[in-house]
C-alpha cells in the first residue's frame, strides 16, 4: 500500500499514540519508522548482554494510573501492563543513611523525619495538594494544549493555583530550597528534579508541581518498556493501518501549502490523504516540509533549538545478585526501593555535576538514579540472576568531544562503577556477571532525533515549556502547512513516556477532519478554589 488516510514519522510512543487514536476513529494510517526495529525512547535490548533485558532509555513509566491512553485503547487487551511498586523512591548517602519514599503517605513522612521534622510535615502538605486535590488539574494541563499565559491565568484561579503559578518564579535550586530545609532531602528533591532533563534555569520552578505529583506513581513496564509500543502498534494494524520499519522519510511533500505525504530515502512516496504528523524533532521537522514554508520567527527558533547541557550515561550490569546498598542497614526498605538515586550528599554537589556537564567535562560528581527491574519484574533476568543500572548524568561532548565517550569507554565503564560501589557492597568478584555501558552518543546513534544525546528531544527551559514547545506561532500541534502536524517530544507538553503529545495531536486532528471520537477528551483545565 502507498495510500493512506495519514501518514506519521515516527514509531516511537507519541507517533503511535497518535495512530492508534486515529485508527479508533477509522482512519488507515502508516507510521514509517527508520529503524530496523520501533519503540523510539522505549527500546528494550536484550543483545549486549545476552538474556537481560535492558530498557536503553526509558524506564520509570510515571503517572500510568492517571495515564488516558490505558482505557481508551484498552491496552491491556493488546499487551501492556506495569508493576507500581510499594516502595518508590531513595536515596542513599555516603555516610550509610538514605530517605525513603513509599506509596504509603505516613511511611514516607516517617523517613523524612528521621532527617527534618518540618520537611516531613512540609511533604506531606505537598502531597495533599498536588498528589491529591490538584491531581486532575495537572492531569488536564498535560493532557491538553498548552495556553497562553493570559488564557491559563484567566481558567485558573484561588490562593491554590496561584500557589501553583508563584513557582515560575524559581529555578529548580531555588525551588527546592523555598520548600525543604535539610540538605540531604534537598538533594533528592534537586536531583529528582533534574531527572526530565529540566535545566537549572530561572522559570525551570514551574514544573516542580507536576513532577511532584508523581513521586509516588513510577511504574515498571512488564517485559520491557518496548512492551507498551507494541501494544500500541498492535492497536493500529488492527485499525487497518501498517507499522513500517526501515522506512527513512527524506522529505514531507508540500503541493499547493498542504502536507500529502512523504518521500523515503529509496525514492518512494507514501501518501497521506487527510494528514502528516511528525513524531520526529521540531528543527528537523521544519527541514523535511522546506523552511520556506515556516514564519521566520519559527525558523529562528529551530536553529537555536537547545537540546539541553546534560544527557545521561548509562551502566547497565548483569548479577547473581541484586545490589546491596550500605543504607539498607539505616532503613531495610531501602532493599526494596525501585528508584534509587546516589552520589551527592549536599546540594551543592548536584550543582557542581551540572557545571561540568556544562562544562562539557566528565562530571567529578557522578550523581543519578537508577534500579534494579528484576527484583520486581523476574523476565528482565534469566532465573536467579538480576539487571541493574545507573544512570549518572553526563555531557554529550566530553573531555574533547563526543567521540572522546568511544575512545575511553573502558575507562568510564570503570569510574562508573567504582562510584556505584561506595553505595552498593556487592558489585565485584562472582556476582558481577557482565556490564555495559550507553553513552550520550549511543542515545544519539539510536535515535537520531535525540541530538546531542537530548532524550527528550530539547531541554526543559522557559522558551521551550508549554505554549513555547516548539512555538506559539504553531500551537496545539499544529503548523503553518495546512495538514502537518508535530506529535513528537519537542512539541506541546511532549517529553516522558506518557503519550500527551501524541495524544492532543490526535485531538486536533480528529476536531480539523470532524472525526467521531472512540473516546472522551481530557477536559479542558480549570480551576475556581
Amino acid at each position: 500500500m502507498t495510500s493512506f488516510d495519514g501518514v506519521v514519522i515516527g514509531a516511537g510512543h507519541n507517533g503511535l499514540t497518535l495512530a492508534a487514536y486515529l485508527a479508533r476513529a477509522g482512519m488507515k494510517v502508516a507510521v514509517l519508522e527508520r529503524n530496523a526495529i520501533i519503540g523510539g525512547g522505549c527500546s528494550t535490548d536484550s543483545d549486549r548482554l545476552p538474556g537481560f533485558r535492558l530498557n536503553l532509555h526509558a524506564n520509570f513509566y510515571m503517572g500510568m494510573s492517571h495515564c488516558p491512553l490505558i482505557e481508551d485503547l484498552e491496552l491491556y487487551r493488546y499487551g501492556f501492563s506495569y508493576i507500581e511498586p510499594p516502595v518508590q523512591q531513595a536515596a542513599v548517602f555516603r555516610d550509610g543513611t538514605g530517605i525513603v519514599i513509599h506509596k504509603d503517605l505516613d511511611k514516607s513522612c516517617a523517613s523524612l523525619a528521621r532527617f527534618s521534622r518540618q520537611d516531613a510535615e512540609t511533604f506531606r502538605a505537598l502531597w495533599h495538594t498536588y498528589c491529591i486535590e490538584m491531581r486532575p488539574l495537572l492531569a488536564s494541563l498535560l493532557y491538553n494544549a498548552p495556553l497562553p499565559r493570559e488564557q491559563l491565568l484567566d481558567r485558573l484561579s484561588g490562593p491554590q493555583a496561584k500557589e501553583l503559578l508563584s513557582h515560575a518564579q524559581h529555578d529548580l535550586f531555588s525551588v527546592v530550597r523555598k520548600h525543604f530545609v535539610d540538605e540531604r532531602i534537598r538533594t533528592l528533591f534537586t536531583s529528582y528534579m533534574h531527572v526530565i532533563t529540566t535545566e537549572n534555569v530561572a522559570g525551570a520552578g514551574i514544573v516542580f508541581p507536576a513532577i511532584f505529583a508523581n513521586i509516588a506513581s513510577f511504574t515498571l513496564p512488564v517485559g520491557g518498556a518496548v512492551s507498551l509500543v507494541n501494544a500500541l502498534a498492535r492497536v493500529v494494524e488492527a485499525g487497518g493501518g501498517q507499522v513500517v520499519t526501515g522506512a527513512d522519510v527524506r522529505e514531507i511533500k508540500v503541493e499547493s501549502g498542504r502536507a500529502t505525504g512523504v518521500t523515503l530515502a529509496d525514492g518512494r512516496f507514501i501518501a497521506g490523504r487527510k494528514f502528516v504528523a511528525s513524531a520526529i524533532d521540531f528543527p528537523t521537522t521544519v527541514q523535511m516540509a522546506g523552511e520556506e514554508l515556516f514564519p521566520a520567527p519559527v525558523r529562528e527558533k529551530a536553529i537555536a533549538w537547545h537540546w539541553g547541557n546534560h544527557s545521561l550515561v548509562t551502566l547497565h550490569l548483569a548479577l547473581r545478585h541484586a545490589p546491596a546498598y550500605r543504607a539498607a542497614a539505616f532503613d531495610p526498605d531501602i532493599a526494596r526501593a525501585y528508584n534509587i538515586f546516589f552520589g551527592m550528599d549536599h546540594i551543592d554537589e548536584v550543582a557542581s555535576c551540572f557545571e561540568d556537564c556544562a562544562a562539557k567535562k566528565f562530571p567529578k560528581v557522578l550523581m543519578g538514579n537508577g534500579a534494579c527491574n528484576s527484583q520486581f519484574d523476574p523476565i528482565y533476568a534469566p532465573p536467579g540472576q538480576h539487571a541493574a543500572f545507573w544512570w549518572p548524568f553526563a555531557p554529550y561532548s566530553v573531555d574533547g568531544g563526543p567521540q572522546e565517550w568511544d575512545r575511553n569507554r573502558k575507562d568510564h565503564t570503570q569510574r562508573i562503577l567504582d562510584y556505584w560501589r561506595v553505595y552498593a557492597s556487592n558489585l565485584a568478584g562472582d556476582n558481577l556477571l557482565g556490564s555495559t555501558l550507553f553513552t550520550p552518543l549511543d542515545v544519539e546513534r539510536l535515535n537520531i532525533n535525540m541530538r546531542q544525546g537530548a532524550v527528550r528531544m530539547g531541554a526543559y527551559v522557559p522558551n521551550q515549556l508549554g505554549i513555547n514547545r516548539p512555538h506559539p506561532l504553531m500551537p496545539g500541534s499544529r503548523t503553518p502547512v495546512e495538514g502537518l502536524y508535530l506529535c513528537g517530544s519537542s512539541s506541546g507538553n511532549g517529553g516522558g513516556v506518557n503519550g500527551a503529545a501524541g495524544y492532543i495531536a490526535a485531538n486536533a486532528i480528529a476536531d480539523d477532519l470532524a472525526l467521531k471520537r472512540s473516546w472522551i477528551p481530557v477536559p479542558a483545565p480549570e480551576w475556581k478554589h
